[in-house]
């Protein structure tokens, strides 16, 4: 069902802009004369629609919204665009953040202040991006051997005999030679300066521009400049030797992936930076390490792990495997099978989904966890398979409200949690 808003409802920036503010999976119809999209603005709602799932249409009498699962914003020239969580309350999510990316830092600064209609996360990001990066460089850059291939004056390394002969007809008296470096110029270190310079141009704050430069001068002296694109994550092999990268690379990507801007010169005089957080990912992540961190003595706790169920003539079938959420082991042997789902309820696609999981791995159960709603926890079951999936629910904001609470001792808040995860999994 859409919901209809007049334009004398809605909240306002101080430069005067409205604010079409909705919430995760909701329909609103905003009204008002003044409520249109510019023509050139026209490939900005194809962006969002496209990657962010959120459709906007202009009608005669104002703007038409229906948002996905992606909270964030995004500014228009008439107006601001605003998509809020719906399971988690706004002051809560920069922790989410924090706490699903297993940081260990204190909680996010108190100056991340915005009016309650255009907060949105990008903040809550950086400042985490930004701390990570600043032990990551307190303890020192990560070094590795670059092989290299120039014209040097003395011998290093080996010579290319090819080259050099070609050298020898230009009347070139350098080495072609071919070495090893052992440098801090490598991709992993070359994604951190990128992003730091990213986060220096997209933050609002002038004391985190002062903090960003300061590390940013730290390294960039050691570091070439490269462009980064998401790919690039995917050439980084994490080692015992550079392990340390995996958190702020996680929230680079986050960055990178999600703010969608093209022109960063253009952004600096905006007042919103387009940037979305897919939520089913991060409450993924969120209950990931809430079993990691607090899961029960006599558990072994595993990630995402994939198993491939598809075979095409007896040959595997391209990445077509299974891939449980959280799998939790007793004595060996596969306690549970947990899946994150984060909506209101679990649909007939994703019953089946977790059944086949269980039936895969031939396991009698299974848990589908979401976020809490006024809905009793209740079991499924297929009896003539010996299946059950036990439906439970999770409250993110009184979770979050005991991790990081100032007035309970480390060991406090670790038994609440493995007291609510015993339930959890009951």
């Amino acid at each position: 069902m859409i919901q209809i808003k007049n334009l004398e409802q809605l909240e306002k920036t101080e430069q005067g802009k409205p604010i079409l503010e909705l919430k995760e999976y909701e329909k609103i119809h905003f009204v008002g004369d003044k409520l249109s999209i510019l023509k050139e603005e026209e490939k900005i709602c194809e962006q969002l629609e496209e990657d962010y799932k959120i459709q906007i249409s202009q009608s005669t009498t104002g703007i038409k919204i229906s948002a996905d699962w992606f909270v964030g914003a995004r500014e228009f020239t008439n107006f601001i665009l605003y998509v809020g969580p719906k399971f988690v309350k706004l002051e809560n999510l920069g922790r989410m953040i924090d706490f699903s990316y297993d940081l260990e830092i204190d909680e996010s600064d108190d100056e991340i202040r915005f009016n309650p209609g255009v907060s949105q996360p990008l903040e809550f990001v950086i400042n985490s991006f930004v701390q990570t990066c600043g032990i990551l460089i307190k303890k020192g850059l990560y070094r590795s051997y670059q092989i290299h291939n120039n014209d040097v004056s003395f011998l290093k390394g080996r010579i290319l005999l090819k080259n050099q002969i070609q050298n020898d007809l230009k009347f070139n008296m350098k080495f072609n030679c071919e070495y090893d470096e052992f440098t801090s110029n490598n991709l992993e270190n070359q994604i951190i300066l990128y992003t730091l310079k990213i986060c220096k141009i997209l933050t609002k704050f002038p004391q985190r521009k002062i903090r960003i430069q300061k590390l940013i001068h730290q390294i960039d002296s050691q570091i070439g400049e490269k462009q980064i694109i998401v790919n690039d994550f995917r050439k980084i092999q994490y080692t015992r030797l550079n392990s340390r990268y995996g958190k702020p690379h996680d929230l680079a990507k986050l960055i990178i992936k999600n703010i969608g801007i093209k022109n960063l010169k253009y952004q600096k005089t905006r007042f919103i930076v387009p940037f979305f957080v897919p939520m089913p990912k991060l409450f993924e992540k969120f209950l990931e390490n809430l079993f990691f961190n607090y899961h029960q003595k006599d558990l072994l706790v595993k990630g995402q792990k994939r198993f491939q169920a598809w075979y095409n003539d007896g040959k595997p079938q391209g990445d077509g495997g299974i891939k449980p959420d959280i799998l939790l082991y007793k004595d060996n042997q596969i306690f549970s099978i947990i899946d994150a789902k984060y909506m209101k309820d679990v649909k007939e696609s994703q019953k089946y989904q977790i059944a086949f999981y269980l039936n895969y791995l031939k396991n009698p159960l299974g848990h589908a966890i979401l976020p809490y709603e006024d809905i009793d926890d209740y079991d499924l079951s297929v009896p003539k398979l010996n299946i059950t999936i036990k439906i439970k629910h999770v409250k993110i904001d009184s979770i979050l409200n005991t991790l990081y609470s100032k007035n309970k001792s480390k060991e406090e808040i670790k038994n609440e949690m493995q007291e609510l995860l015993e339930i959890l999994i009951q």
